[in-house]
Formats: C-alpha cells, structure tokens, sequence
C-alpha cells in the first residue's frame, strides 16, 4: 500500500467520516471512496464498515491500523533524515581508533570546519571505507602524509575527593591507588605499563573502559586515577573534553604520545583535491 492508503486508514480512525479524512489528506472524497475499497481489495477482507452514517474499522482494520500508524512514524522518520541529508551534502566519515574519542572528534571537527562539510564520526569497523582515520601514535610520523596531534600524558584525579588531594604520579603508584585502564591492545595501554615499569612500579588495574571519557568520568567520581592525553598546551580546541571535576598531575618522563589523522583508502578514489592537499605537506594539526 501507498503512504496515502496507510494515512487514509488513520484518518478514518481519527474522524469516523470520509469527507474529513480526505479533506486532511487533500483528496476528494471520490479519490479517498476509491483507495478504501482499493485497500480491501489489496488485502482481501473488509476493513471498513458503516454505521448509523459514521464509517468504523473492522477488526481486520483495527489490526491494520497497527502497523499504519508504525509505518507513517518510519515514514516521517525517514523524510527528515533525507532532508537533514540533502542540506548536509556529501558527508564524511571519520573512523576514530583512539580510546580518547571525545579529543580525536574535537580535533577533527576543528581541523576540517573549513571545509563546510558533515561529518559522520564512529568508533565501528564496518564494512565500508572511511574517509578519514584517527589513529594513536607514540611519535610524529617521520615523513608528510597526515596530519598529527601532539598529546602529554598527565595522571587524572578527583579534584574534589580528599582521598586525591595531595596526589603525586609516584605516590599513587606507591599506594596501589586503583587504576582506570584503556583497553587491551591500545597504544595508549602500551605506554602506561611502560611508564610503569620505568618507575620500578606496578599498575593495579581495577577498572577498564573502551573509551576515556567513561575513564574521566570514574576519576572524577574519586574512584581511581587514569592516564590520559592532554592536548590543551598545543591544541586548544581539544582542551575541554572531560575536563570537569578533574585536576591534571604532570607525569614525570611521561613518554611521547598523539593522535594522528590520514586520509583512508576511499577518500583517494574520491574526488576531493581540497582534502586530499590538506595532507600533501604536513605532519601536524594546528
């Protein structure tokens, strides 16, 4: 059935009369006649019967009215998201393989605000390719060809939970204070057991979240402390994320850590010079 049989029914429901209901729908009443008994016939049962000249469903067109009403709901769903993406344009997609994410799409945002375009961040491999990618890297790339974001990893507290208050890197670790962790299998991770280590001190995992802002979020609870990359010295537009209710500690011999932003395979299928100039002859995001 079309949008306008499935807005009919509704309609019927709604006012009990056709004359209304096509009325609503701009339709004649000949045309709205017309389509009801198109719809029974489409469906093969009567949905519709009269009485005491009011038109009412039938049981069959109760169930129906159902689904009408879910599809005319994903219907207008499905209108505005169009709408919103023809003012959009083409957009871009921002693959994000940082647990930090809420810094990397502050620091994309800002980089490609220029261009005018939408942006479609996420965190999900799927199966199409990214325009763009953020990734972690522990030193600046050596050759151009991205664009990159350098972080210092500082040690986040409560600012408020006494517990923290007088917090230093060596005393925390002395204190097996409970330790917010990135993921398995991140660069970040990596740097922190390093750090670790070179301190001739061992991290007490207690808390492991995918993403740093949920880690923010805990320290700030006074629930542990976590280690997190601070861009604000070189790049302001990443300085507030999850900055609330935290207090930052220098991490003494805190090794190199950053983001860096490369173009992904489809964008060099595209036709986008601008972009693609954007990576020719640098290496960091300002």
């Amino acid at each position: 059935m079309t949008i306008v049989k499935w807005r009919l029914l509704v309609l019927l429901d709604k006012h009990k009369k056709v004359t209304p209901a096509a009325r609503e729908l701009g339709l004649k009443q000949p045309t709205a006649t017309f389509h009801m008994k198109k719809m029974e016939e489409e469906w093969g049962t009567e949905l519709f019967e009269s009485k005491t000249g009011r038109i009412l469903l039938t049981d069959a067109g109760k169930a129906l009215l159902r689904f009408a009403r879910e599809i005319i709901r994903l219907h207008e769903e499905a209108r505005l998201e169009m709408r919103l993406l023809a003012a959009a344009g083409e957009r871009l997609a921002v693959r994000i393989d940082a647990p930090c994410r809420e810094q990397a799409a502050a620091l994309a945002a800002s980089l490609l605000e220029p261009f005018g375009r939408a942006i479609d961040f996420t965190a999900e491999r799927r199966l199409e390719e990214p325009d763009l990618i953020v990734s972690e890297r522990a030193e600046p790339p050596s050759v151009a060809g991205s664009v990159y974001w350098q972080a210092e990893l500082k040690l986040a507290v409560s600012a408020s939970h006494p517990a923290y208050a007088g917090a230093s890197a060596d005393s925390l670790l002395a204190s097996q204070s409970p330790w917010i962790a990135p993921p398995a299998g991140t660069e970040l991770r990596r740097l922190c057991l390093e750090w670790s280590e070179s301190r001739r001190g061992a991290l007490r995992e207690t808390y492991t979240s995918a993403d740093l802002g949920t880690a923010r979020t805990l320290a700030a609870q006074g629930l542990g402390f976590a280690i997190v990359p601070d861009f604000s010295r070189h790049h302001p537009a990443a300085a507030a994320s999850g900055a609330a209710g935290l207090r930052l500690i220098p991490l003494p011999g805190a090794p190199s850590y950053g983001l860096e932003l490369a173009p992904g395979p489809l964008l060099a299928r595209k036709d986008e010079p601008m972009l693609l100039a954007l990576f020719a002859d640098t290496r960091r995001g300002g």
